[in-house]
């Protein structure tokens, strides 16, 4: 008489127990870990293109007041340019008045430069930033050499402008204490 014993391990294929091996318990736990980390590198993703989007938006918005802070500024400027150009015109303009009765030659010079200053301020009042600034991109395609000169006359006329400005002393000051260019030496 045989007696039968049952393992709770499961029969084998010719009809003995086996037990479970190792190596099919890790492969389980393996395949188990692996579905756990591409379902939290899938998460990841998803939530790192949200992230990147969001940021997106975020730059888009900052850039967007930048610029229209940027332009706000340059038409404050722009505005401010044209009323110094309109005052140098009318400087021109008084300067070729009296010079009329002198030099004829010279005062029709000078009322040519304000002729060329009035367009350029009216031109400079009458147009947008964008509008300008696409005109001197052309104007500097068009005319490089001559857009280079101006550019360097322009810098060279506001830094002797800024110079001048800076050497200024008030006149209060030159007066009370006596001249240093040539007038009170002290008593001497």
């Amino acid at each position: 008489m045989s007696t039968s014993y049952s393992s709770p391990f499961g029969a084998s294929p010719n009809g003995e127990t086996e037990p479970p091996t190792l190596a099919s318990g890790l492969t389980s736990d393996t395949a188990d870990l692996a579905e756990t980390a591409r379902q939290d590198l899938g998460d990841l993703g998803s939530e790192l293109k949200e992230q990147v989007g969001t940021l997106k938006e975020e730059a888009a918005a900052q850039l967007e007041d930048v610029t229209a802070k940027a332009k706000s500024l340059a038409s404050e400027q722009k505005d401010l340019l044209s009323e110094q150009v309109g005052g140098i015109v009318e400087a021109i303009e008084k300067v070729a008045g009296e010079l009329e009765g002198n030099d004829a030659s010279s005062a029709g010079y000078a009322r040519m430069v304000a002729d060329g200053a009035k367009k350029l301020s009216s031109t400079i009042k009458d147009n947008d930033v964008d509008s300008i600034l696409h005109m001197a991109q052309d104007f500097g395609r068009e005319k490089p050499v001559a857009f280079m000169g101006a550019a360097a006359l322009l810098g060279f006329a506001a830094s002797r402008f800024v110079l001048a400005s800076a050497s200024r002393k008030p006149a209060s000051t030159t007066q009370s204490t006596g001249s240093t260019y040539g007038g009170n030496n002290g008593g001497v």
